[in-house]
């Protein structure tokens, strides 16, 4: 269906190229996983494949992409969409109409589908992905997986032969994700399109995809072939590269099984078990049992917050201690940036109080919170006000009246530090979603603010960098700072966090470690769309002797 051969692409003719020499095919109803680090050309791929490169933005390519045997060069303006239908990370920025039937017929209607047609396949599309009680809502009262459904529903209505998901998961919460990633499967069975997806969080995904092709930070093409052989062979490669790897990859090798190459949690819990492991030979990892968490910097005090008649937040009490990482976890829409924005003094509460050291916020002028709280948004493009990565890191410390000459070693060392020094030149907005993220931090570190507020920071990040962005939040709280995390990550809250709050609807649920909440009923996890981290599930699995999950192999 699909031919690459020896394609190159750059965003400008005197630049490096972002995808170098890339030759692969695909199949009809052939899956593939898109690996590579972050600003490695995955995203660019994508929309190389659906034609919309290099036309839309004047880029420069070589080589040769063919659909159906035809260059892709050769298609009409659209015509190429109608075979190839992407999905991207924020399925925001694909919508266009402002309720969940007119979006779907929206695309139709540019294909000169007939009206009969529009309504038959709306229906049709809404049933596939559970939506078909929606038909009539405006988008903007969904919630984040359901938008994301709506996106993918908006491609299937156009019947195309292949779909890419470009991160489609990566604002969802970990319950979402599983469906999300559970719903393809059935779809591209029922439907046999091709797939390709391009994705950070192997774990839902890996289970039924038939290949993999791997691409370096350059943007070459390192493995193409079976995923297994793909991490069985290739292993240190990847880690040097900084792709994430499954979780029961990575908890084998702690635990020494050779040869194993666990995919699955069932298949590692399937290999403990052959292996005769209990719970006790599990690691634990940096999860501080027995932590005390420190006097609160930072409380709230019947916090409520809403918008006209919607409560938002209602009555929140909840302690931020010092020195520490709270992590603020739930469900997609339970009101978890809402609270951290009544925190960094962005929203003012209806009712009750928001105190830093025992200070209102509302007693404090915007300067004296904007130089106490630091913020780094879950999109980072809402920040960016300057020409180039060096001029954005480098505007609070002008605003500071800093020289040029205090401010350069300054700037270089952070650029250093989030790996953005050979992309000092480059226009914040021509970077890739992992790069802008890394700006976005790198902003927020120059001001040193005693508290920083982080949501979803290791969105769009491949596994090195995500590691570097937690050493530096790590660094920061040895120096005498305090952090906020709002993530869906669970291993991310199991292997960095000291403290955990759960919002669920507008009030909190938990107060408390992460080992707490995790040793505890799964009932409260359920109910706020979390899932266990693997070591503490497996543990709970092996105590029970493995019955939960062995039982299909018997």
């Amino acid at each position: 269906m699909i031919v690459v051969e020896n394609f190159s692409f750059s965003y400008n003719e005197m630049e490096a190229q972002v995808l170098h020499n890339l030759s692969f095919s695909l199949k009809k109803g052939e899956t593939l996983l898109l690996l590579g680090p972050s600003g490695s050309g995955k995203s660019s791929l994508a929309l190389c494949l659906n034609g919309l490169y290099p036309t839309a933005i004047d880029g420069y390519t070589e080589g040769s992409i063919h659909l159906f045997g035809k260059k892709i060069e050769d298609y009409l303006p659209g015509e190429a969409s109608k075979h190839i239908g992407v999905v991207f990370q924020d399925p925001e920025a694909q919508f266009c109409m402002l309720t969940v039937e007119d979006e779907i017929a929206f695309g139709l209607e540019n294909l000169k589908v007939s009206p009969e047609e529009i309504g038959e396949r709306i229906e049709w599309v809404l049933s596939l992905v559970g939506l078909q009680d929606y038909i009539c809502a405006s988008i903007a009262t969904l919630s984040g997986g359901m938008k994301q459904k709506l996106a993918l529903a908006c491609v299937l209505a156009m019947k195309p032969d292949l779909i890419i998901l470009d991160e489609p998961t990566a604002l969802l919460d970990p319950i979402t994700t599983k469906e999300f990633a559970l719903t393809m499967k059935k779809l591209q069975e029922k439907l046999q399109f091709s797939l390709i997806v391009i994705e950070h969080k192997l774990d839902h995904w890996i289970s039924f995809l038939d290949r993999c092709l791997v691409f370096t930070e350059n943007g070459e093409s390192m493995f193409d072939g079976m995923i297994k052989d793909c991490f069985r062979y290739y292993l240190e490669d990847l880690k040097e590269q900084g792709i994430w790897l499954p979780k029961t990859l990575l908890l084998s090798e702690q635990l020494d099984l050779v040869d194993a190459v666990p995919l699955t949690e069932d298949e590692l819990l399937q290999k403990l078990l052959d292996e005769e492991f209990t719970a006790e030979d599990l690691p634990f990892f940096a999860r501080k049992k027995e932590y005390s968490l420190p006097d609160p910097i930072m409380e709230t005090q019947s916090l409520t917050y809403g918008k006209k008649d919607k409560t938002i937040l209602n009555k929140i009490d909840v302690h931020i201690p010092k020195c520490s990482l709270t992590a603020i976890v739930g469900p997609n829409g339970a009101g978890k940036s809402t609270l951290s924005y009544a925190l960094s003094g962005l929203v003012k509460p209806k009712t009750g109080d928001v105190l830093y050291k025992g200070t209102s916020l509302t007693s404090m002028s915007d300067l004296e919170i904007s130089k106490t709280i630091g913020y780094v948004f879950q999109n980072p493009e809402h920040q960016f006000i300057a020409d180039t990565v060096y001029e954005e890191i480098a505007f609070s410390l002008k605003i500071q009246k800093m020289s040029d000459t205090e401010i350069k070693p300054i700037a270089e060392r952070i650029l250093t530090a989030c790996r953005l020094r050979n992309l000092a030149n480059q226009h914040p907005f021509s970077l890739s979603q992992g790069q802008k993220r890394r700006l976005s931090v790198a902003t927020m570190m120059v001001d040193n603010q005693p508290i920083f507020i982080l949501d979803e920071p290791t969105y769009g990040q491949d596994a090195r960098t995500a590691e570097e962005l937690m050493n530096m939040v790590r660094k920061r709280l040895a120096d005498g700072f305090s952090a906020l995390m709002i993530t869906h990550d669970m291993e991310l809250v199991s292997s960095y966090a000291d403290h955990v709050i759960i919002i669920v609807g507008g009030e909190v649920l938990y107060e408390g470690t992460p080992h707490h909440l995790f040793s505890g009923s799964g009932q409260l996890l359920e109910s706020a769309h979390l899932e266990l981290p693997l070591s503490y599930s497996l543990q709970k699995k092996l105590t029970l002797g493995g019955e939960t999950s062995a039982a299909s192999y018997t």
